[in-house]
């Protein structure tokens, strides 16, 4: 019975497109095109676009070895805002706020994660929510990682679909040195 029942589970996990833990291993791309997906890349969440050099000179591809211990957060930061009325919205270090009205039948908040971590629910006028997006991210740009690429970082996105504006608060755990909490905040007009 536990033979059959693992079966289903390997064939119904194999069937549906989700990706498993074995296309990223000790922290290379194996296969990205099985990671990404057609459905995730063509989902209304999903965010091709690389990480934005505006932030700062990002050192994190020099700071991690291939094969060795995985680095813990050394940058968070919330980066794009995406909705129906405002459109797509790049997010500066700075900002408190969007300089656009948001909102409509969508809203997306998108946050960079430089290192190892992991993010907590998103909270949005009294509303958690939990990532709806966890994307494996390679290099000093934060791009979309290609086989045998060692992961360096995450873009993470929520799904606040509904709200028109309201300050929303982001965070995220580290999982390895430096350890501690990383969070960010921002109110969207």
């Amino acid at each position: 019975m536990n033979k059959l029942l693992s079966a289903l589970v390997i064939a119904s996990g194999f069937l549906s497109g989700v990706s498993v833990a074995a296309d990223i291993e000790q922290g290379v791309m194996k296969d990205e095109n099985n990671y990404y997906g057609l459905e995730k890349a063509q989902s209304n969440i999903a965010l091709n676009a690389p990480f934005s050099k505006q932030y700062e000179d990002m050192s994190a591809e020099s700071e991690i070895t291939p094969f060795g211990p995985a680095r813990g957060i050394s940058y968070f930061e919330i980066g794009l805002v995406r909705s129906a009325n405002g459109g797509d919205q790049t997010i500066t270090k700075s900002a408190f706020s969007t300089g656009t009205d948001h909102g409509g039948s969508y809203l997306y908040v998108y946050a960079w994660q430089v290192g190892y971590g992991n993010p907590n629910n998103a909270t949005m006028n009294g509303q958690s929510k939990p990532a709806a997006l966890s994307e494996a991210r390679c290099g000093s740009d934060l791009h979309r990682c290609r086989a045998g690429e060692t992961v360096t970082g995450w873009l993470y996105g929520w799904d606040f679909s509904g709200q028109q504006n309201g300050q929303v608060k982001i965070s995220s755990n580290s999982v390895a040195s430096p350890f501690g909490n990383w969070s960010d905040s921002l109110y969207i007009n």
